[in-house]
């Protein structure tokens, strides 16, 4: 196989193995997303925390793990989409995971 094919088919192979869970991804970052607004915060303190509630209460088929997979997604797409206004958040690799 030629190196170009192989680079075609790298980009079109599907990685993800858990497309519910994607799919529910999308609907729970539109709910969540305020939660790392700081504008939205309480105090000068980000609501993060309650995002888990949240991806709780809408999603009660996930499991506590993907709840926080969802969590920390949605985290890190936050940073990338407004880096100037993550600064008061703490790094995705730095959740702990809620029990709620």
């Amino acid at each position: 196989m030629s190196e170009q094919a192989e680079q075609k088919t790298r980009v079109t192979r599907e990685r993800r193995q858990n497309l519910p869970l994607r799919s529910a991804f999308d609907d729970a970052f539109v709910m969540i997303e305020p939660f790392f607004d700081p504008e939205q915060g309480w105090a000068g303190q980000s609501l993060e925390h309650l995002a888990y509630r949240i991806v709780r209460e809408n999603f009660p088929l996930l499991s506590a793990e993907e709840v926080h997979l969802v969590v920390v997604a949605a985290h890190r797409v936050y940073i990338e989409r407004y880096p100037d206004r993550s600064g008061h958040l703490p790094r995705p690799e730095n959740l702990r995971q809620v029990t709620l």
